[in-house]
């Protein structure tokens, strides 16, 4: 059994986590070059690289547990733990050194890992700045940030509350200065509208404007600016519309105007995506009822004849129109032919 007091300490540090880096760096001259690419035993070979890429995400990266059970699993043996341990002597781990925390380590792939490790740490650092430096533009401090080598010694402190002085909510010209909101965390949405709004002119001492003249309540009237805005869950038909249809719709009712209008109500309240929102309802209420269908058994076609149409040529009775002029068998193929 191993002493583990002769053992060296871990080469990545306990909180190197990778699970989120999809890829891992190869060096393909170093592998090219290498014992591993002049073995003669496939089976250790691929076991060896496969063994680079589930170490790549555990905790910490770069290392694997020594225990033939596990690693029978891991790298595509199951339950066959006996042919595991015959790849293992045969070189299935070459370059694996085990250290005092009990697990397996690789030299090379622990390199690329504290690379990429320290690359996460660095995006971390920056984004911790970019929230100082817009905090110190928004209240006039001078809040500094450590170099980065210091803010790792520091344990990499990051979204503590940062001081606001009581006199920096106005410039020194009376207005609030111009400078973007902080960036929230990832996975946190960028405010809520125009509640949230309101509240920061709260915090700047300013009362929130009300809703000018022109500012359209409801739906039923066009907004003034280029977003649209969904159709009210309790839109009702204004009667200035209904009476618009029926003026433009002869053949409509009361009644079928109604319908046609429960209609529009439930497509537009049940319809997804931007094409649901409108900038002007009552024109698109307008366009639906010129696209609608007229009301089943309305009579459609040249009005009936009420009387015995005469030939245009001999005044004989016809049996065909022509544009608006009637012709008999005889004529109307000439008819045709003048029209042309």
């Amino acid at each position: 059994m191993t002493d583990p007091i002769a053992l060296p300490d871990p080469i990545v540090t306990a909180d190197v986590d990778l699970r989120d880096f999809t890829f891992i760096p190869l060096d393909v001259q170093r592998l090219r070059d290498s014992e591993l690419a002049a073995t003669q035993d496939a089976e250790a070979f691929r076991c060896a690289v496969l063994s680079w890429c589930v170490s790549w995400h555990q905790i910490p990266a770069a290392s694997l547990p020594d225990d033939d059970a596990t690693l029978a699993r891991m790298l595509g043996f199951g339950r066959d733990v006996k042919g595991w341990r015959k790849v293992r002597q045969s070189g299935g781990l070459r370059g694996w050194i085990k250290c005092s925390d009990g697990r397996l380590y690789h030299p090379v792939v622990a390199e690329k890992a504290a690379d990429a490790w320290r690359g996460k740490l660095k995006q971390r650092w920056m984004t911790e700045l970019s929230r100082v430096k817009k905090h110190n533009q928004r209240h006039g401090t001078t809040i500094s940030v450590p170099d980065f080598d210091t803010w790792l010694s520091l344990g990499c402190p990051q979204g503590q509350p940062l001081p606001v002085p009581e006199d920096s909510a106005a410039s020194p010209q009376g207005q609030p200065p111009s400078v973007p909101r902080e960036t929230p965390s990832k996975g946190q949405r960028e405010g809520q509208g125009q509640r949230e709004g309101q509240g920061e002119l709260k915090d700047r001492g300013e009362a929130p404007q009300a809703p000018s003249a022109d500012t359209p309540k409801s739906p039923d009237k066009p907004a003034t600016g280029t977003r649209g805005s969904r159709l009210s869950a309790d839109w009702k038909l204004p009667r200035a519309w209904g009476e618009w249809a029926l003026e433009h719709r002869k053949a409509w009712t009361a009644d079928y105007v109604r319908q046609v209008a429960d209609s529009f109500r439930d497509f537009w309240i049940a319809k997804a995506g931007a094409d649901a929102a409108k900038l002007d309802w009552e024109a698109t209420w307008r366009n639906w009822v010129r696209k609608e269908k007229d009301p089943a058994g309305t009579p459609t076609g040249p009005a009936p004849r009420t009387d015995a149409a005469i030939c245009e040529c001999c005044g004989l009775e016809a049996s065909k129109r022509i544009g608006q002029a009637w012709y008999c068998r005889e004529h109307d193929q000439f008819s045709e032919r003048v029209a042309a």
